[in-house]
């Protein structure tokens, strides 16, 4: 039952990852830690993206913007270090609750943004070095302490005068970066088991049956959907894991 569930969920993560841009981090570590109850979920889920997000960056490299990309990962590199110590030193439960805490938040910062946009309010953040350093380095601390750099990097973006697709190549440029590293970490300073490798390999087909079907459903999604199904996985996934604390 659990490697169903482990299936299952692996492919509506993808499937949300290719159809909206980001969203396999927020759904598979959530998912993975609870069922697999160990931080071995969090390696799988590195590498299952590395994968994904090497495909996606193939496609939308060139529409990245090379300032921005560079002081983001500037910044990633800050933190990468930052990430591996907190998780070698951090239990399941403690990154259970960080997951929770970080996903809830991005639901507020979420549901205030819309409120400035209704009510005509809404300005837009500035795209200097020391704040996208700043961006950069929770993001590399997300990225190797829980497998999740877009998060920071997307709450940053969208409330910076950005178009939807330079956004999204942005984040998927600097998602590839993050996983790659964070994954030579997690193999030199953790050690990845051989177990870990083997469910990811057994894995890696559903990531590409849902990164098809994402890329199918995605022309269907329009900017408000869009902006539903995001509230919608943050919301539920935070509450799911404080709820099996």
């Amino acid at each position: 039952m659990s490697i169903l569930l482990l299936l299952f969920v692996t492919f509506i993560a993808a499937s949300l990852q290719a159809a909206t841009g980001f969203g396999f981090g927020i759904v598979a570590v959530s998912a993975f830690l609870i069922l697999l109850k160990s931080t071995a979920a969090v390696q799988i889920v590195i590498i299952l993206t590395l994968a994904m997000s090497v495909i996606h960056w193939l496609k939308v490299r060139s529409l990245a913007p090379k300032f921005l990309v560079k002081q983001l990962i500037i910044g990633c590199f800050i933190g990468y270090p930052i990430g591996v110590m907190l998780f070698y030193l951090a239990d399941i439960d403690t990154l259970k609750f960080a997951v929770a805490i970080l996903i809830l938040l991005m639901a507020v910062q979420n549901l205030i943004e819309r409120f400035r946009n209704r009510n005509d309010e809404a300005m837009f953040l500035p795209m200097n070095q020391k704040l996208c350093a700043f961006v950069g380095t929770i993001s590399g601390t997300m990225a190797s302490a829980l497998a999740m750099p877009g998060p920071a990097v997307v709450s940053y973006l969208t409330q910076c005068e950005l178009d939807k697709n330079a956004i999204r190549a942005t984040v998927i440029t600097t998602s590839t970066v993050s996983y790659s590293v964070s994954l030579i970490l997690q193999f030199s300073f953790v050690g990845i088991k051989t177990q870990t490798w083997e469910s990811s390999l057994m894995l890696l087909p559903m990531v590409f049956a849902g990164l098809f079907f994402g890329e199918y459903i995605s022309k269907f999604i329009n900017p408000k959907l869009f902006k539903n199904i995001t509230l919608f996985v943050l919301v539920a996934s935070g509450i799911n894991i404080l709820a099996t604390l």
